[in-house]
């Protein structure tokens, strides 16, 4: 059971895309931001709602040549691609009134506002839903709707902290570490897309919606790898190992140029690393019948092999380092800069990295895609981040029939662009 758009002209203006003709109702702040936009990039028609005079995300930086200004939020321009937007003042009856039409008019709607506040406009999912029984309904909150936590603010810092990753990022002789980015944030977004596709699925199989209970601090949790399992068997808990994995096998090295990965989890992986720094006569006694066993006896004496990796690699550049590594089917890499990273030709080659004409007359700028490829599906930026109620009329005119003459009641500074 889908409901398709009513805006004819919307609808023929968009490929054939996997979500095209589901309604997103779009109330996310920056823990769901990223959810809005992938579902856009897969064809959705995401309806960002916005308070009059523009989001508040419209002011996060970075910014355009680093000034700040109407339109030149990077964060902005790129977490909303393929969206639209409208503005209504939730403030006042006539925001409300129009705002559950568009909830009722929609496939799904994404909020992240905190436990109980939807309810308070009578917008909650057991209001909504008992109108409309296909709808999905995706809360992403700090600590979810239940539990000793629920009320508990957060920010990306404080879930990444209390999802348990934190305290295993870094060196082990500094306190945890967080990682550049708004990773619990995004972390939350993807499990909460993931859930919504889930529960659309499950729509089209029986006809019935469901509500989405997401915790920012369960998604990073569930990021965590070895560090919960070790403790559950060993009573151990994981240490920070700075430049290392914490399997041991995995580490980067400064070397010439910068720092490439090496992975040497085989045998063979260990024994072609060691007999390389053999010829450079930097291999010291790792040639040692010892060393063979590289599970047991490497997690022994890992200082001192790190030691003598860390002075060979100075001997070599990381392409170096990577082309010997893959000529031999190893997982070998360089770490990449974030100007190598715009440069790279494999991710311009598959389509990750495009230009795309601004709407506005500033120069094309340079675009980051979805990171996966469907093969209907090949340009995940149709459309640039909407200006604040650029879709007003179309919209609120549209899918609620409200006429120019009213939308000054509904939105208040309509189209009004303040970045």
């Amino acid at each position: 059971m889908r409901r398709m758009t009513s805006l004819a002209a919307h609808a023929n203006s968009e490929p054939a895309l996997p979500l095209s003709g589901y309604r997103v109702l779009d109330l996310a702040g920056p823990m769901g931001v990223y959810c809005g936009k992938l579902l856009a990039d897969m064809g959705a028609d995401v309806i960002k709602v916005e308070p009059p005079g523009g989001d508040p995300m419209r002011e996060i930086g970075p910014f355009i040549d680093g000034r700040p200004g109407p339109g030149r939020s990077l964060y902005w321009l790129h977490f909303n691609t393929n969206k639209r937007s409208v503005t209504l003042d939730t403030g006042t009856p006539a925001g409300v009134a129009a705002l559950r039409k568009l909830a009722l008019a929609s496939d799904v709607v994404l909020e992240t506002g905190p436990p109980g506040y939807m309810d308070t406009l009578g917008l909650g999912y057991d209001s909504l839903s008992a109108e409309s029984l296909g709808l999905v309904y995706a809360s992403i909150t700090p600590f979810g709707q239940t539990g000793p936590y629920r009320d508990f603010k957060a920010s990306d810092l404080v879930g990444f902290a209390m999802g348990g990753y934190m305290y295993v990022t870094g060196w082990p002789d500094t306190p945890p570490n967080k990682l550049w980015g708004s990773q619990a944030y995004h972390t939350a977004s993807n499990r909460a897309y993931i859930a919504i596709l889930l529960a659309l699925y499950h729509r089209t199989m029986t006809g019935e919606g469901q509500y989405i209970d997401v915790s920012m601090q369960e998604a990073v949790a569930a990021t965590t790898e070895h560090v919960n399992t070790t403790y559950n068997y060993t009573g151990e808990s994981a240490v920070r190992c700075g430049f290392r994995h914490g399997g041991q096998f995995v580490a980067t090295w400064r070397c010439q140029d910068g720092y490439a990965s090496i992975t040497t989890n085989t045998r063979k992986a260990w024994d072609d690393l060691r007999a390389w720094m053999d010829r450079d006569g930097m291999a010291g006694d790792l040639m040692d019948e010892q060393y063979n066993d590289h599970f047991v006896l490497r997690g022994e004496h890992s200082a001192h092999i790190e030691e003598l990796i860390q002075a060979w690699a100075m001997l070599h550049t990381r392409q170096e380092i990577t082309e010997f590594g893959q000529s031999n089917h190893h997982p070998w890499g360089p770490a990449a800069t974030a100007d190598e990273i715009l440069d790279n030709e494999q991710l311009w080659g598959r389509g990750y990295l495009t230009r795309v004409d601004s709407a506005d007359g500033r120069p094309p700028m340079v675009y980051s895609g979805d990171p996966y490829r469907l093969t209907e599906f090949t340009q995940p930026v149709r459309q640039t981040a909407p200006t604040p109620g650029e879709h007003n009329a179309e919209v609120l005119g549209g899918i609620l029939g409200i006429t120019p003459a009213e939308l000054n009641a509904f939105t208040s500074e309509v189209g009004r662009d303040t970045g």
